[in-house]
This record gives structure tokens, C-alpha cells and sequence, in this order.
């Protein structure tokens, strides 16, 4: 590309699905050997984690290092609650912080980032979504993915921070205000009107009728979102049935070749539209020097 040529802004928007989340390191993958490198993202959940890793500085094989130590639910077990008769939520919010902050370090904030990140929260107080782009980043991952009843939610600035999803599962239209010209957004949940996925959940029937009922809601905000945020290509890996939010990390490695392959196929739109929007190069004008007089 000419020097006086610029190639728009690309924000890529990460959303939630628990462990089908990690194929966004599988599209991260591709986007970065094509030289497609983010100049914003935006995440929830599991989404959030990734964006907030990789904004952090790490790696691609650091971030599937991450992937396999993620699916060690073992980890977050011994996170359950001692007082659990309380009924408020079953992993202690600050055993969860501990554990991202042994990833991203305790003093990392959004200030520091290698790349501006948004994460997406909601509060339970107001009903409201929450958009964290400042503060410590374990805690916002924290808050971003605290499931209502499973995770503890985060108490800050008089707000009770939980998942983002039910809002923002994927926050494409928080890349576009920050400024992204081209915005990419990755939706790895999985399809409502998949009749044999859903079949193969095995859930008592009160609690799977529950469970389909808030994702036809999150499905549904979700493409009014994306509409909203303008969003230029939308990613959606595609995985097989045995591989659920909440269980399937053991896939990890599938799991991110179902991300790699999916955005391969995005490819050539997203170069279409990177080619179509490139601009002039504002010049660079040099101040004036003071004349000596």
C-alpha cells in the first residue's frame, strides 16, 4: 500500500458461549497471518477473556496454552462457596479475580492495553448495560462473565456487575464507537432452531426449557445489535453438537479449528471491504520553525 494510503480501522467484536468461545482464538489466528490486526475490540464473557488476553500482549500460542488451563474446571471448583446455603452464587467472585489476575497480572488496567478494549457488563441493580473501559482488567473480566447464580457478581461504584450477555453478548456496536471504520464481530452461540443440538443437552426439562428460552432472548438481541452497530461481517464458527457452553472445553482444540475455519471463509469479504475503504493519508505537516529575528 502507497504510504499516502491508510487502510480503515478494523474492530473486532468477541461474543459469548462459554467454551464455544474459544474458537475466537482460532479466528484471531487467521485475521493476524492475513495482517489483519485489530485496532479495537470489544468482548463479553468468555469473548471478554479472550480480547482482554489478547489485548494484554499475549500471544497466540500463549492464548492456547490459556484454552487447555481454561477447561480445567478444577481450577474454578475449588472457587464454590463454603457458604453456599446462602443461595446467592456458587464461585466466589474473589477466587475468580485471583485466577485472572495470575494471567494478566493484579495491576493491569485498560489504560495499560496494548490494544482499547470495551467489555460488556450488565447491572442488576438498574437493569441497565454496562460498558467497563476503565479500572483493573481481572476485574472487569471478572464482572463480564459473572453468570447470575453461578459466578459472584462484582459490587462497584454502587452497581452489581454480572454476565453482559444477556444485553451485549456481541458487543459489535461498542468496537464501532470507539471508532472503528470496518467491524468484524464473532457470534459462537449456538443456533436456537438447532433441534438435535439442543436434543443433546440432556437437561431436566425445567431447566432446558429455561436455558432455550434465554438464548431465543439473547438471539434475538443480539441481531438487533449487530443491525445497530453496523456490523460489516459476522463470523460464525460452526461445531458439532457434543460441544456445549458449558462442557465443552475438552474440544479446545476443535473448538479453535471451528473458529480458524470460519474465518477463512470470512476472507475475502473482509478484504473486499478493508480495499474498498482504504483512504488518503492525512499528511503530516511539520510545525513551523520561529523566525529568528
Amino acid at each position: 500500500m502507497s504510504p499516502l494510503m491508510r487502510r480503515p480501522t478494523l474492530g473486532l467484536a468477541l461474543g459469548g458461549g462459554g467454551a464455544r468461545g474459544l474458537a475466537h482464538i482460532g479466528v484471531l489466528k487467521v485475521l493476524l497471518e492475513e495482517g489483519f490486526k485489530p485496532d479495537y475490540l470489544a468482548g463479553t464473557s468468555m469473548g471478554g477473556i479472550i480480547a482482554g488476553l489478547y489485548a494484554c500482549g499475549f500471544t497466540l500460542s500463549q492464548l492456547e496454552e490459556q484454552a487447555r488451563k481454561l477447561g480445567k474446571f478444577s481450577q474454578l471448583a475449588r472457587s464454590i462457596d463454603r457458604h453456599i446455603m446462602r443461595l446467592d452464587y456458587l464461585i466466589d467472585g474473589g477466587n475468580v479475580e485471583e485466577f485472572f489476575e495470575g494471567l494478566v497480572s493484579k495491576d493491569c488496567t485498560f489504560e495499560s492495553l496494548k490494544v482499547p478494549l470495551a467489555l460488556a457488563a450488565v447491572d442488576l441493580r438498574s437493569g441497565r448495560e454496562v460498558t467497563l473501559q476503565s479500572g483493573r482488567l481481572a476485574e472487569a473480566m471478572h464482572a463480564s462473565m459473572a453468570l447470575p447464580g453461578i459466578i459472584e457478581p462484582v459490587d462497584s461504584e454502587g452497581r452489581l456487575l454480572v454476565d453482559g450477555g444477556s444485553l451485549n453478548n456481541v458487543p459489535a456496536d461498542l468496537v464501532r464507537s470507539m471508532g472503528a471504520e470496518v467491524v468484524a464481530a464473532v457470534d459462537v452461540s449456538p443456533d436456537v432452531s438447532d433441534r438435535e443440538y439442543w436434543e443433546s443437552q440432556k437437561l431436566p426439562g425445567i431447566a432446558a426449557a429455561n436455558w432455550k428460552s434465554n438464548a431465543i432472548m439473547v438471539a434475538t438481541i443480539t441481531r438487533a445489535k449487530l443491525s445497530r452497530g453496523r456490523t460489516d461481517v459476522v463470523i460464525r464458527p460452526q461445531m458439532g453438537h457434543q460441544i456445549s457452553t458449558l462442557s465443552g472445553f475438552k474440544y479446545a482444540k476443535e473448538i479453535i479449528a471451528n473458529g480458524e475455519k470460519a474465518a477463512k471463509e470470512a476472507l475475502p469479504q473482509l478484504r473486499r471491504l478493508l480495499r474498498s475503504r482504504v483512504t488518503l493519508s492525512k499528511p503530516q505537516h511539520k510545525p513551523a520553525r520561529a523566525m529568528e529575528i
